[in-house]
């Protein structure tokens, strides 16, 4: 069976095309945009009745999908809630476009003859997209190929169709040019200008300067640029580095582009070159990367063409030949760099129409030199797949090569950005990965990442381009011993760290060498924070030797068992600021746990993951910070401690919180036990509470009770003010779940006047939402909503996720019982979307009940359209939107 979108909508059988009547078809092409994903009945009913569903749309639908059925079989699959199109064994013609880019695929716009909703306006305009893209594509190969006059006369109809599409028109206008017919390629910019002009818009800087070129008879247009060498493969991305390197070299006479192994010095500064070329009368490439004895300036005598005169100094020779406007490059200068500063300066100095672009890993170091520092091709922010990526369309393009033709698949898009980000955008290591592509899946290529310098190899003929390890060697050589050793110790750094950090990992006073190999671009330095990239730092920690690496690691271990000993900061920029530093050393954190449980003391590493749950359950890791804290506990020695008993009761809390009631209770009960053997009797509060919280949680209210009480007791004997705040509102919780309301209230509000007195931020939010319940369930609502909104601005204040939701469920319920029962049920639908991110279910039981009896009600008022509306708008609204709105209403 096939299914086809490229054109209007239809399915074909082996008995020929199918007929289908309007409704059907815009079922199918809703679930055809799916992509075998299951749709709601809600979303289905939005999407063929855009304007919103009649009463009767449940019913109708039905009849829709048995009329597809009868069509499609067994494909069309019911599931709960709602239906999925089986696209097993079937062909979908956009999806042989997105592997294949065939042109000849398409029929017409994108799911013509169909009226739907917003997910097949998005799935068309997607296609229209790749089929722009595809069409720029076809045409720029075809320039290359030197088939103008083929790519004129396709071109003309595209142009035809999107009369302003000005990639298509620009293309079209060189083709026209290189095929003798200068004016008609002005004709069509002309008429690209009056499409435009129609939409109250002009022509952009790219097209006006491409008429201004064919005017000018531009040799530009149909000419290499003389004296730079022909591009192997096509140059792709930089075009804001590009640019802003041609503004540079308007202001400067010598550029140096700098940058780690891999990063593309080379082909930028050529590229470079290329651009600028016309505006000099001549270019000079001179190559030093196999320079390695004999003065430079013979070299540069012999790329530039000049003859040695008998008895005449050969830069004197050279100085009097390189007249007029002169561009020099000079590659790959590190490893003669002195020499290569003595000769720049002398030139600069003889011949006044010269500019020189350089490249090397750190810069020449002269007077005037603007320092140009290339890092790694723009990649898909994280999460996303953006094709338009630099670094994605250098793989994609490569790939294609390696593959015959046959670029990346739609389902690899996921992968192949994971991979651009692991890569750092590096255009070596991405070439050497795509290269890889011919024999082996790109999923393989990224599990065996941890060893990408045995993988990253090619047969380039240029020996440092062969393997990343080659590329890194190169600058590697050229450090010093102390730059070396710090390098290599810097890679137990898995993110960013500091001045401190460093010396803590190097023993010693790292500003110096730290210093230099960020001049050798060995180390990244961007807003007060020192990085290697992922290929640097594993080179880095392969060198590392034994006594070597349980050195650096140590360090490492004691730098965050000192930053992580004190707890989190209560008030709320200063929570704020610690989350943020906490989520930038994440990575280096858990790398030095790792450490202590493979090769150094678990116990140091029990202490650190204890310390980090916090940070865990904020941040909505807590099966990773689970993972972790098992982990640990499994490694540890299992005599009582202060770390265990702590670790145990971090556990309870991220085992709760992600919904694990019965692991919460045994790890809560363990802590308990633990702290009472270490007679910790803060800890045992604190266990205490974590377990009233669990048992509550498992409606086990008289054990709740029972530890909340003595949690009391104890904070009140030790006047433990911190402690009896926290007894009091969890105890409390528990009370109002029993219905008995007056002594919940009091202890409340006893909680709250305890964390204000403390300036406790979170105990204050927590205690204001238990208070709005109160208020709510008594018919209060101006001032439940007034606590919550209260409690919803320190949630935000503080970055507490799991917070925000609360609150916003619980003014969710205010709108309901006010009235609005759409906006009510928008929250509730946004509030549930989000926790499902985030692993956070609700636990507490007549939080749950509250929540579900609001709902039901919502939906009861609503009816299946308005249900249908609410969700729609939930799903276009985020939760920073939603709180905003909250906060300011």
């Amino acid at each position: 069976m096939r299914f086809e979108v490229l054109g209007p909508v239809r399915v074909s059988t082996p008995d020929g095309e199918a007929a289908l009547a309007p409704k059907p078809r815009a079922l199918l092409a809703v679930l055809l945009a799916a992509r075998g994903r299951p749709v709601t009945v809600d979303q289905l009913l939005a999407e063929l009745w855009p304007e919103g569903a009649p009463s009767t749309a449940v019913a109708t639908l039905q009849m829709h999908v048995s009329a597809l059925r009868r069509v499609v079989g067994e494909r069309l699959r019911s599931v709960p809630g709602g239906y999925r199109l089986d696209l097993t064994g079937a062909t979908l013609d956009a999806a042989e476009f997105e592997q294949t880019g065939a042109l000849e695929l398409w029929r017409g716009d994108p799911y013509g003859g169909v009226r739907a909703g917003l997910s097949v306006a998005a799935a068309a305009a997607r296609l229209a997209e790749l089929r722009l893209a595809a069409r720029l594509g076809w045409a720029q190969r075809a320039l290359a190929q030197g088939r103008h006059v083929a790519a004129a006369t396709e071109l003309a109809g595209w142009v035809a169709e999107q009369p302003t599409a000005e990639g298509l028109v620009r293309q079209l206008m060189l083709a026209l040019y290189r095929s003798g017919r200068a004016g008609d390629a002005l004709t069509t910019y002309d008429n690209a200008a009056a499409a435009l002009a129609e939409l109250g818009a002009r022509p952009g800087p790219e097209l006006d300067a491409l008429a201004a070129a064919v005017r000018r008879r531009d040799p530009t247009l149909d000419l290499p640029a003389p004296g730079v060498p022909a591009r192997r493969s096509r140059f792709i991305g930089r075009r804001l580095e590009l640019d802003r390197g041609i503004g540079l070299l308007g202001t400067t006479r010598l550029l140096t582009v700098v940058g780690p192994g891999g990063a593309g010095k080379t082909r930028f500064s050529l590229e470079l070159a290329r651009e600028v070329a016309e505006d000099h009368d001549v270019v000079h490439v001179v190559e030093l990367a196999e320079h390695r004895d004999g003065p430079l300036d013979a070299r540069l005598a012999a790329a530039t063409g000049i003859r040695e005169e008998p008895g005449v100094a050969v830069l004197d020779t050279v100085v009097r030949q390189l007249t007029g406007r002169v561009l020099v490059v000079l590659d790959n200068c590190e490893h003669v760099r002195a020499d290569t500063a003595a000769l720049v300066h002398a030139l600069l100095g003889a011949c006044p129409g010269l500019r020189v672009v350089a490249t090397s890993r750190e810069r020449l170091g002269l007077g005037g030199e603007v320092v140009f520092t290339l890092g790694g091709l723009t990649t898909p922010a994280a999460g996303a797949t953006d094709p338009h990526a630099d670094a994605m369309r250098l793989l994609a393009d490569r790939v294609a090569a390696a593959r015959g033709g046959a670029g990346l698949a739609p389902a690899e898009q996921v992968v192949a950005a994971e991979l651009c980000r692991r890569l750092d955008g590096l255009p070596l290591a991405i070439e050497l990965a795509a290269a890889r592509l011919r024999a082996v899946p790109l999923s393989e290529i990224m599990s065996r990442l941890d060893r990408r310098l045995d993988l990253l190899t090619g047969t380039s003929p240029v020996p440092r381009h062969q393997t990343m390890r080659a590329a890194i060697d190169w600058g590697y050589d050229l450090l010093t011993g102390p730059q070396r050793t710090l390098l290599r110790r810097l890679g137990v750094f898995a993110g960013g760290f500091d001045l401190a950090m460093a010396a803590e990992v190097a023993g010693t006073d790292p500003l110096d060498a730290l210093s230099q190999l960020v001049d050798r671009s060995m180390v990244e330095f961007a807003e007060g924070r020192y990085r290697l990239i992922e290929t640097i730092r594993e080179y880095a920690r392969e060198r590392l030797g034994p006594a070597e690496r349980a050195e650096a690691y140590g360090g490492l271990v004691a730098v965050w068992e000192r930053r992580l000993a004190a707890p989190p900061p209560l008030d709320g920029p200063a929570h704020t600021e610690w989350l943020t530093g906490i989520a930038a050393d994440h990575d280096t954190i858990v790398a030095a746990l790792d450490w202590t449980l493979r090769d150094g003391d678990p116990a140091k590493g029990l202490g650190i993951a204890a310390a980090m749950w916090w940070y865990w359950w904020v941040a909505g890791r807590m099966a990773e910070g689970r993972a972790w804290l098992d982990r640990a506990l499994a490694a540890a020695p299992p005599q009582p401690s202060a770390p265990r008993a702590r670790a145990l009761r971090a556990a309870a809390a991220l085992a709760r919180n992600s919904g694990d009631l019965p692991a919460a209770r045994r790890l809560g009960e363990q802590g308990l036990a633990t702290f009472r053997e270490l007679d910790d009797r803060t800890g045992t509060v604190a266990a205490l509470n974590n377990l009233l919280i669990t048992t509550q949680a498992q409606q086990d209210y008289r054990a709740s009770l029972a530890y909340g009480y003595e949690a009391l007791r104890i904070a009140e004997g030790d006047a433990d003010a911190r402690m009896v705040a926290a007894a009091s509102n969890n105890t409390a919780g528990t009370l109002r779940c029993l219905g008995r309301l007056d002594e919940a209230e009091e202890l409340f509000h006893r909680a709250l006047a305890g964390f204000r007195a403390l300036t406790d931020r979170r105990g204050e939010a927590a205690a204001l939402t238990n208070l709005s319940t109160i208020d709510r369930r008594r018919g209060r609502h101006a001032a439940a909503r007034s606590a919550m909104r209260a409690a919803l601005a320190i949630y935000t204040e503080l970055g507490i996720a799991e917070g925000q939701l609360d609150a916003v469920e619980g003014l969710a319920q205010l709108d309901v019982l006010e009235g609005d029962a759409a906006g009510g049920l928008r929250l509730l639908a946004l509030a549930e979307r989000e926790r499902s991110a985030l692993g956070a279910p609700s636990f507490t039981p007549d939080e749950i009940a509250d929540r579900d009896r609001a709902e039901t009600e919502a939906r009861a008022r609503l009816g299946p359209a308005g249900v249908a509306y609410a969700y729609r708008q939930a799903t276009a609204t985020t939760l920073a939107e939603a709180v905003a709105a909250l906060l300011a209403g």
